[in-house]
């Protein structure tokens, strides 16, 4: 915690001390029998210490690019100043009554008679701090100063409170005074309070006046003070027993003796926050952190003249009516204390245990029922005042080990103070807390601006007004706006859906009937863009020239019966505007011109607001009867006006509609022609909709949707327009893919995060040179983004900090960092800042506030699941979560915890497709959360996506689940001690070790050949026999199924005209063909490639925990294992990934750093030439398959050289042949590139280089011996033979290859191997013009490649086998083949699929020159 000194005392003290250490003196050793609230006068002396430079501390800590990085060092650093400050105060005997954010008040209780004494000894120890830490420079470059001012006099103790709570107050003149006093004096000065110099040694004391002020600033002491301290704490709590206390305790309390009564007494001082960490054990350190908070400051001014007794009963009174209303809205009292002549509560909300999503709405809510409170019950109060805001602040215990207290230190906590004294008699409150309480704009009235000190640029500042001044209905407006220039970007299928809904609505209009799907809904968590989407709908229905009527809900919204129906009706009969009843009902008149209709305008009196007289029908109706007849008077209206203009009808946030309203929107859809679009957030079992929404989902009438995350490309789009440049580097987009996994929100906050980290610079392209040098450093397609009007904007600093705030009241339209709205009109690209480190970068505090949010809501078992769960990583199986968790986590209280969690939406099946679209009926069972997607048993086969139950008689079937939401293990999976991570990763790294290979049915152990003969089997120790055995660990991937499967309109074998054997090539075909079906019928049919499995299930985990162990060499290992894993599975972006987490260790072992966090910087580690050379090569590969051919060349190039340097020397006898063999392959792998890169530049010094390339690719070959390696090169030149016209030679291998590959083994090698060599046969026959002949093979090698079940292995047969057959003008086979290549492409998420796709979809309209085939043209638009 960054105790100064004296860590053990607590640590080896009773459970009392731990409490005792959060409360003053003045409390422990405090009269137990006393009624509350009382009164106790005493005389004492007080000093109040004001450290400044905290603040900006906690800011430059708060935007620390480094992850876990800001609240240990602020902690550290803070408790460092702090506690040397107290130290010297306990030394001289005094009592630290608390510390108010970044001060302390400490109090010397003496007799009347010794005053002056203890004032001298009091300046003493003020001289010695500022002495010892007047000014301290921090590592961050903030200064520490403090200001110290001492008042002495009578005062009283006032305790206050309930059973459950309780509150000490020091009040009295002396109080006031002292904090006048530090208001008088600047950094590293002392002033004493005009009493505090009446009543000292004034012969004593050196002082210089101070103009137009009673109170002096003191200089020095003359005399060493004669109060003997130790005399005085050893009068301390006679009353109460101590264990034997030494001269070197600073403090008696610390060593109390259990006393379960006075225990009891002093728990009700502390939050609940901090005694469960108490309770649990656990080190304080543990509450230390920065997070997101709201802040609620309510200070009470009294009229004046009351006596304290008085005082007492007011501060009592209100204590308890506060307490209450915070604690009913989730937030906790964390003190109360006299200023500036008022009792001021500092209130918290958004504390471990207590974080809402809506905590902003409680805390303003909680805030005016404070504040009504207040004023209405307490009359001998003047004005009571309320500031309160929202934003990241450093929470954690502050102070010395044996007195410290928790407490909250920011910007944020200052700005609410100052709120709370400048805006009196109001709850004044900032603009972040106004947007993120999501509460209607017309609860808030702006307030003037108004100079505060240390505060600079608030922002807009608003009173909170509740609903009082709602004087209008139908307000509630989209809070996202579509704004030209900014399109919306990865949400065209859902468009798409739309439009045709729109179109059939239309239609189904015109014609008269009702055959249409009449409602549409968006599903999809927080952030992952629905109002985006609702504003794309309003936008393009606009354009449409369709009424379009939309409004957005808030959470208060579903508590109003019928406020969903009076907005509705409200803007359908357009007084939404009005300002006056008589103006409504003048509208309404005007609106409503049927006779029979108007006789019961009266209907519309509640809820428009109007005031028609009431009719005698109506009058004599009963309560019962006349909210009947008003529910079908509104359905009467709201169905004239459908049937007399065509509207749509879109609501966001449709989860907050009432259920009143809720019952009119069923009917309305049932009797009306609409069409109503909506969003709302997923159902789970715990929070779940009403039966009326129920109905609506599952009528038949409506479409639901689910909204997947956006794809990689689509985030690089996103970025650009968020950013307003054209380009952003590989980096940027490489760490948004990861971090954001699709979600616009998380994309958006990390942006943010980046730029004010100064992590990524925007700068101006100007002229076409800059734009060549842009084009040479990022590749990447240019996406033009439009800017919109420039805004003035201030520093750079200062638009930097901005840039975090939320919108102000007016309409969101576009994702942008209004800091940049300064370069306008301008053509910018983002460029990585100096030493950026993507990998260090922290969750932003906005996002670890919603996932927080989420944990807190858990019971605590279930919690303890997730953070286990956290640690295995995204995907976890069951049976090593089982592995990991406290043995005491029987099975039966496992499976209420998991089924807790799935209903929750916490957990999912991991076996659940990704773009999985619910189709609703009355029926379905869709909507239960426990739905499993496992295969079980003998379920290998089925590749229909059918769901089980996860939980089935009390047992727990869902064999591996994931994360819902990444953000939710990232956040959860920082709530655990270092040592604590460290131990479980143990755990996890153990468990999965004898799974960290390839599956059995691949043959070969390593994704990189020879890799821990390479390095070492010391290094990665796993038993022979575990490569051939299965065991339980199979079981970690039957669950999920491996079947990518194609639609049903792909093209098939039997499409294609019969063979006949006329030919050797056909006799051929005919063997390929028997071979396949031989495979098919007696090779087992569970035998099928699981790597993809195994790469997410072990291997991404297994770099997770060796990290998490701090092992760098099995860190290393399997960071290259899963890249090249990856890269197999033609997942290039992740491949990339782990690549850049190996080079990253790499450069911090060049420099003498420790690889990682984790790791342990006295271990010397070397990374040897081949594991080097591995990084080049497989960097290289994807940069291939990416095309970047200038780049891949590099790398090849690089990954030679090392692979031609000297084996270095290794202390354990291995077989030297195994480690050539690894170096040989890697030498292959290269070569093999290298050759065709060659062959691609035709240039002639390109040619020479591709013929020694293949030809030192044969030699390598060759001197390994291994057969598989000499089949591969001799494939590879007999590619290089066509493209370099030897067709002589051609032949000659293509006959040897024909008859060796026939006898290739039917293990999964083989198949891969015999897949390739068709494969490159079609592309052989293709370029010589035999089209015919390229079709059989490229269609056996699709064939085959379905066998291997190898992702991406399918998609570049794919590639090839379209082409023959559009030049061989089989047009519709080709749109089959390319729809299938989407599907596909879709459905693994590659993005070269994507990139093959398209080209292929071009290649067709330029040859074919058809553009009137309906599904590819739809294809291609869509």
């Amino acid at each position: 915690m960054g105790w100064i000194k004296g860590e053990g005392e607590i640590e080896d003290s009773y459970k009392i001390s731990k409490i005792a250490a959060h409360v003053p003196d003045l409390v422990v050793y405090s009269t137990l029998t006393n009624d509350i609230p009382y009164a106790e006068n005493f005389h004492g002396v007080l000093l109040f210490a004001d450290v400044s430079g905290f603040t900006n501390l906690t800011e430059k800590f708060s935007l620390s690019s480094k992850k876990g990085y800001g609240a240990d060092e602020l902690t550290r650093t803070l408790n460092s100043y702090i506690g040397e400050i107290v130290s010297h105060i306990l030394d001289a005997g005094g009592d630290i009554l608390n510390y108010a954010g970044d001060a302390i008040l400490a109090l010397w209780t003496v007799e009347r008679v010794q005053l002056s004494e203890v004032i001298s000894l009091v300046v003493k120890c003020s001289l010695n701090i500022q002495d010892q830490c007047g000014v301290r420079e921090t590592e961050v470059g903030c200064q520490l100063k403090v200001k110290i001012g001492i008042s002495a006099g009578k005062l009283s103790k006032v305790i206050v409170g309930d059973e459950i709570s309780q509150y000490f107050v020091v009040i009295g003149r002396a109080v006031d005074e002292v904090r006048l006093a530090e208001g008088l004096a600047v950094a590293s000065t002392i002033i004493l309070s005009p009493n505090a110099w009446e009543l000292c040694e004034r012969d004593n004391i050196a002082i210089d006046p101070i103009e137009n002020e009673r109170a002096v600033k003191v200089r020095y002491i003359k005399r060493e003070p004669s109060f003997s301290v130790e005399k005085y704490q050893d009068s301390i709590g006679t009353s109460v027993e101590h264990e034997k206390v030494t001269r070197d305790c600073v403090r008696r309390a610390s060593r109390l003796m259990p006393n379960a009564e006075l225990e009891k007494t002093l728990r009700k001082y502390i939050m609940k926050t901090v005694l469960q960490k108490i309770d649990d054990d656990q080190p304080l350190e543990y509450l230390s952190e920065m997070r997101p908070a709201t802040i609620v400051f309510v200070n009470m001014q009294f009229k004046g003249g009351e006596s304290d007794q008085e005082q007492c009963m007011t501060i009592h009174q209100a204590a308890i009516g506060i307490g209450q209303q915070i604690v009913k809205h989730h937030g906790r009292v964390n003190k109360v204390f006299m200023f500036d002549k008022g009792c001021t509560f500092l209130c918290l909300f958004g504390l471990p245990g207590d974080k809402r999503e809506d905590e902003s709405a409680h805390a303003l809510q909680a805030a005016y029922g404070v504040h009504d409170l207040c004023q209405k019950e307490i009359r001998s109060l003047k004005t009571v005042s309320v500031g309160v805001t929202t934003g990241p602040v450093f929470c954690g215990v502050v102070g010395h080990p044996v007195r410290h207290e928790y407490t909250v230190i920011g910007r944020k906590v200052n700005l609410a103070a100052r709120l709370m004294m400048h805006y009196p008699g109001v709850v004044s409150c900032d603009s972040e807390t106004c947007y993120y309480s999501k509460l209607p704009a017309f609860y808030f009235n702006e307030l003037p601006k108004k100079a505060m000190k240390g505060v600079k640029n608030p922002g807009v500042l608003y009173q909170f007004m509740a609903n009082k001044q709602q004087i209008t209905v139908g307000k509630a407006p989209m809070s996202v706006e579509r704004e030209e220039g900014y399109p919306l970007l990865g949400r065209e299928k859902e468009i798409e859906v739309y439009s045709s809904m729109l179109k059939g609505f239309l239609e189904a209009r015109a014609a008269g009937h009702k055959n249409y799907n009449n409602v549409l809904i968006y599903e999809g968590p927080i952030g992952y863009g629905k109002s985006r989407l609702l504003a794309e709908v309003v936008y393009r229905t606009a354009k449409e020239g369709v009424r379009v009527i939309s409004f957005e809900l808030a959470k208060t919204d579903i508590k109003q019966s019928n406020y969903a129906l009076q907005t509705l009706l409200a803007i359908v009969m357009s007084v939404q505007n009005c300002k006056s009843y008589a103006e409504r009902e003048r509208v309404l008149l005007s609106k409503i011109l049927d006779p029979k209709m108007r006789q019961n305008l009266c209907l519309l009196n509640d809820i428009l607001l109007v005031k028609f007289p009431v009719s005698k029908d109506v009058s004599l109706m009963d309560s019962q009867t006349k909210n009947k007849k008003m529910r079908n008077y509104f359905l009467e209206l709201f169905c004239k006006f459908a049937e007399d203009e065509p509207c749509v009808y879109v609501l966001d946030q449709a989860h907050f509609v009432d259920r009143s309203s809720l019952t009119f929107l069923l009917e309305a859809c049932e009797k009306a022609s609409v069409l109503v679009c909506m969003a709302l957030l997923p159902h789970t079992s715990q929070s779940g909709p009403f039966s009326e929404l129920s109905r609506i989902i599952k009528d038949p009438r409506t479409l639901y949707l689910n909204l997947p995350g956006l794809e990689p490309p689509v985030i690089a789009q996103l970025a650009c327009q968020i950013l307003g440049v054209v380009r952003i580097p590989s980096e940027v987009e490489l760490f948004l893919v990861e971090r954001s996994h699709g979600v616009p929100y998380y994309c958006e906050e990390l942006l943010k995060s980046l730029y004010l980290g100064n992590l990524i610079v925007i700068e101006e392209v100007e002229g076409e040179d800059e734009a060549k040098d842009v084009d040479i450093l990022f590749p990447e397609p240019t996406l033009v983004v439009h800017c919109s009007k420039p805004s003035q904007v201030g520093q750079e600093e200062d638009a930097r900090a901005g840039a975090l705030g939320p919108p102000k009241a007016s309409m969101l339209k576009s994702r942008k960092i209004t800091a940049l709205d300064h370069f306008v009109d301008r053509a910018l690209v983002c460029f990585v800042g100096e030493a950026a480190k993507f990998h260090e970068v922290p969750i932003p505090l906005t996002l670890k506030g919603m996932a927080l949010a989420h944990l807190d809501h858990l019971q605590p078992a279930d919690q303890m699941v997730v953070k286990c769960a956290a640690i295995i990583g995204q995907t976890i199986t069951t049976q090593m979560l089982i592995n990991i968790l406290p043995e005491s986590e029987n099975p039966d209280k496992l499976n209420l915890s998991l089924t807790s969690l799935f209903k929750s939406g916490t957990f999912e099946c991991g076996s659940k497709p990704k773009q999985f679209t619910q189709q609703l009926t009355k029926e379905s069972e869709c909507w239960d959360a426990l739905n499993c997607y496992c295969v079980q048993d003998s379920q290998e086969d089925v590749r229909e996506e059918v769901s089980g139950k996860a939980s089935v008689d009390g047992a727990w079937r869902c064999r591996v689940m994931r994360f819902c939401t990444a953000l939710v293990k990232e956040t959860a999976y920082e709530l655990w001690l270092k040592e604590q991570k460290r131990e479980i990763h143990q755990k996890c790294a153990s468990y999965l070790l004898k799974q960290a290979h390839r599956c059995r049915d691949c043959g070969i152990a390593e994704f990189i050949f020879g890799h821990k003969a390479a390095i070492g089997y010391n290094l990665i120790e796993i038993h022979p026999s575990l490569l051939n055995i299965q065991e339980s660990g199979e079981a970690l991937f039957l669950g999920q199924s491996t079947t990518l499967g194609l639609p049903k309109e792909t093209i098939q074998l039997n499409q294609v005209s019969p063979l006949h054997p006329n030919s050797e090539e056909d006799e051929f075909l005919l063997k390929l063909d028997s071979m396949v079906n031989e495979y098919n019928t007696t090779v087992d049919r569970t035998r099928k490639c699981r790597c993809a499995q195994v790469t997410e299930c072990v291997l991404c985990p297994m770099v997770r925990h060796c990290t998490g162990v701090g092992d760098v060499p099995k860190t290393f290992y399997y960071l290259l294992e899963t890249a090249a894993a990856s890269a197999y599975l033609s997942n290039n972006l992740k491949a990339l990934s782990y690549l850049n987490e190996a080079k990253i260790i790499l450069d911090n072992l060049k420099v003498g750093k420790p690889a990682f966090e984790t790791a342990d910087p006295k271990v010397k580690v070397k990374i040897n030439n081949f594991e080097r050379a591995c990084i080049f090569r497989l960097r290289g590969e994807v940069l291939y398959n990416t095309g970047q051919i200038e780049e891949a060349e590099s790398m090849f190039s690089s990954a030679l050289r090392l692979l031609n340097r000297r084996l270095p020397t290794n202390r354990v006898a291995m077989s030297l042949k195994e480690k050539k063999l690894a170096f040989l392959h890697e030498q292959i792998c290269c070569l093999s590139y290298m050759w065709q890169i060659g062959c691609m530049r035709r240039a002639p010094k390109n040619m020479l280089n591709a013929s020694l390339a293949i030809t030192m690719e044969m030699n390598s070959a060759q001197k390994s011996a291994e057969e598989t390696k000499i089949i591969f090169s001799c494939i590879d030149y007999l590619q290089y033979c066509q493209l370099n016209g030897q067709d002589d030679r051609c032949k000659i291998y293509e006959r040897m290859l024909c008859g060796t590959c026939v006898e290739l083994p039917d293990c999964m090698e083989g198949l891969i191997l015999t897949s390739y060599f068709i494969r490159s046969l079609s592309i052989v026959k293709l370029c010589s013009g035999a089209l015919h002949d390229s079709i059989q093979y490229g269609l056996r090698a699709e064939q085959i490649s379905k066998l291997t079940n190898r992702r991406g292995l399918d998609m570049l047969v794919i590639s090839v086998l379209h082409t023959p057959l559009l030049l061989t003008q089989r047009y519709e086979e080709c749109v089959q083949l390319m729809q299938s290549l989407e599907y596909l492409g879709n459905r693994t998420r590659i993005s070269t699929a994507k990139g093959w796709f398209y080209a292929g979809c071009f290649d067709f309209l330029l040859y074919s020159g058809k553009l009137d085939i309906p599904s590819l043209w739809d294809t291609i638009s869509t």
